[in-house]
């Protein structure tokens, strides 16, 4: 089977959004330069609106997000030119309605996802349908949509921006489902005898938490099965200086042969 994107690609007026690792702005391939904003804020508000997926964002909300505590009635102005500004960047030529991409109403403003490609959906839909395929046994299905989702994920959602709320729960979110995808292509390794890979996808795990206490061991127990002692006892002391930095006691290094890798 063939794996595509789920949101629609609009050839004439094409906008691809990325959002996972560096923010960037493409045009028909083309990245937006900086100076094409004008305005830190306008940037901002595209961000915030792709932080909701789709979902509308009352006004009073980006105001306080964009401008906090600062008294709505000077804000909601400057919402407005924020506003016109990113739809600039969006559509230059202005030869589509205003609303084709952010539309907006006197309460409301929200990203329309039907003309707008954003990598950080594309991920989330072929890992959450790759997961539900491994679950219900189409391995090989699910195989090809976990690996074009581990590829797709380039990055933590909105790297630039790790302090803002706005941000956080979808950050969250994106950066579980890798994980799943991640240890879920080595329980594939595992079923199809392919230690390297499995090994390679369980190191990708504790990159992100190195506190990973059934990766630790499933590395080191595929070592010791491949016949690489040297390299699985490194391993199981760097496992064990992670468990002692969290008062974890590890389990001892003759038991971990014994771990069945699943």
């Amino acid at each position: 089977m063939s794996v595509t994107a789920t949101v629609a690609v609009d050839a004439p007026g094409h906008v691809a959004i990325q959002a996972l690792g560096v923010f960037q702005v493409c045009l028909r391939h083309k990245a937006v330069s900086s100076s094409a904003w004008q305005s830190k804020k306008a940037r901002d508000l595209l961000k915030i609106l792709v932080a909701k997926r789709g979902h509308p964002a009352t006004r009073d909300a980006l105001m306080e997000a964009l401008w906090p505590e600062q008294d709505p009635r000077r804000t909601a102005n400057r919402l407005s030119v924020a506003l016109s500004t990113a739809r600039a960047v969006l559509e230059p030529g202005h030869r589509f309605d205003a609303n084709r991409f952010i539309r907006a109403d006197r309460a409301t403003v929200r990203l329309d996802l039907e003309h707008i490609s954003c990598d950080v959906e594309r991920f989330l839909h072929l890992a959450q349908d790759g997961l539900a395929r491994q679950r219900a046994g189409w391995l090989e299905g699910a195989a090809e949509l976990l690996e074009a989702a581990y590829e797709a994920y380039t990055g933590d959602f909105l790297e630039e921006d790790p302090y803002e709320e706005w941000a956080a729960s979808l950050r969250e979110e994106a950066r579980a489902e890798y994980l799943a995808v991640a240890g879920a292509l080595a329980e594939l390794a595992d079923a199809r005898g392919d230690d390297r890979k499995a090994i390679a996808y369980r190191l990708c795990l504790l990159a992100h938490d190195p506190y990973d206490e059934r990766a630790h061991l499933t590395i080191v127990a595929a070592q010791q099965a491949a016949g690489r002692h040297g390299e699985a006892r490194r391993t199981y002391d760097r496992y064990r200086a992670r468990m002692a930095e969290i008062g974890v006691r590890p389990a001892a290094f003759s038991a971990v042969p014994l771990i069945t890798v699943v």
